[in-house]
């Protein structure tokens, strides 16, 4: 699930899929005898072991449980630690994190099974390659947790690093085993890592102009909240400048739900087709003709209907089926006004006005486009498609799709759901 989480996000904003072995230049294990188990080096990801702790990229950051933690010196001119490690603390990071224990890349000692061997992690396991690849050398002891993850084309090779800080204890091997550590409550051992699998398991990731614009806005937000907070406490004692204050609340107010709503509908496209979601890649306009053609506004129409006599939902038009964003340019209206007026009057003369409250519209900006966000409500009474004079046509959602019913399924269905309001 988190590997098409990934994709989808990727397909969506244009990215390739990466992984840390393609932005990382080195991977460093925790020494003993340094007080934060790391030397600080510039550009570090600090990487937990368990996801009950926080990626970091400050050394001070990773306090005394040090020993399940690993240092990634990443490359400057592909990631910045400080977004990768906020990435790795947002949700979709830590659905990563909980995946690599899933998959058993990362073996806790309580779950270890000890009739088979486990892998470890060496110190040195990673140095950098000179042409700007990451590659793997040293005695990794990968003995059969390797996934399906894993890049089978990497090599594993090279001579054994002069100084092993994994302690072999009887059939068990663990990261700094025997040396004088805290370690977190209720775990006695340390954990074995698959850091193959690990480091090749996939990432979404934007590229590095972007990751430093989002720290950037980032810090704004943390500005902002704080000014915010200090209005609120001014207003409570001294309400001075109150209406110069209000006006510009409103703007930001504005502003943000502006964001949100992008945010928002992307999510939405993000999940995929359901029962309380679809798309149209247009309102009126046949993609293949290039001409207006009332069996898409009928699609369209048959849709909301659904929605109404079914427990409502979301129609986003502008939106291919595969979730590309099209935006309502192909419609082929002067303006956006005209586009409005159109549907308005597609809801007027073939569903009534008397069900307008329950449509909610609005257009909405995706990705430097417009597409068109309509919202249904649950309707009290069956509601009809009325697509001639003398013809009337009713809707219901099933699964992703808008299905007609016609005699005695449509009695049975209005009377168990509307006590029998036609």
């Amino acid at each position: 699930m988190v590997e098409k989480e990934i994709d989808s996000l990727c397909n969506q904003y244009g990215l390739k899929p990466t992984s840390l072995s393609d932005l990382m230049l080195k991977v460093n294990f925790p020494e003993p005898d340094l007080e934060y188990g790391f030397a600080e080096k510039e550009n570090s990801l600090y990487l937990p072991l368990y996801e009950e702790l926080n990626a970091t990229s400050s050394l001070s950051g990773v306090g005394g449980n040090f020993q399940v933690y690993i240092q990634l010196i990443l490359d400057p001119e592909k990631a910045s630690s400080e977004y990768l490690a906020d990435f790795f603390n947002n949700p979709l990071g830590l659905k990563i994190r909980k995946a690599w224990e899933a998959r058993g890349f990362i073996l806790r000692p309580e779950i270890r099974e000890s009739e088979e061997p486990v892998a470890v992690i060496s110190k040195g396991s990673a140095l950098h390659d000179i042409s700007g690849n990451s590659s793997f050398s040293g005695e990794s002891g990968f003995s059969g947790i390797i996934s399906s993850l894993a890049a089978n084309d990497r090599e594993f090779s090279g001579e054994a690093p002069d100084e092993n800080i994994c302690a072999e204890t009887g059939e068990n091997t663990s990261v700094l085993s025997g040396a004088d550590v805290s370690l977190l409550p209720g775990i006695s051992s340390l954990p074995d890592v698959d850091l193959s699998s690990l480091t090749h398991s996939k990432l979404y990731l934007p590229d590095l102009p972007v990751q430093l614009e989002t720290l950037k806005i980032k810090d704004i937000t943390r500005e902002l909240i704080s000014q915010l907070n200090l209005f609120e406490c001014r207003l409570s004692t001294y309400p001075k400048s109150i209406t110069h204050i209000r006006r510009n609340l409103e703007l930001i107010r504005e502003a943000v739900k502006l964001a949100n709503d992008s945010d928002y509908i992307l999510e939405l496209i993000r999940r995929g087709e359901s029962k309380k979601l679809e798309f149209k890649s247009t309102l009126r306009i046949n993609l293949i003709t290039g001409k207006p053609d009332w069996n898409i506004e009928h699609a369209v129409l048959k849709t909301i209907v659904a929605y109404l006599n079914t427990d409502g939902g979301v129609l986003l038009i502008g939106v291919s089926n595969s979730g590309e964003v099209l935006g309502i340019k192909n419609d082929d209206f002067p303006n956006e006004d005209k586009f409005l007026l159109h549907f308005k009057q597609l809801i007027k003369q073939n569903i009534g006005l008397d069900y307008a409250p329950m449509i909610e519209y609005a257009l909405v900006h995706v990705n430097g486009k417009k597409i068109m966000e309509i919202e249904c409500r649950r309707s009290d009474e069956a509601v009809f498609l009325k697509p001639a004079k003398n013809d009337e046509e009713f809707y219901i959602r099933i699964g992703p799709s808008s299905e007609r019913l016609t005699g005695s399924k449509l009695i049975e269905y209005v009377n168990r759901h509307y006590n029998g309001k036609l």
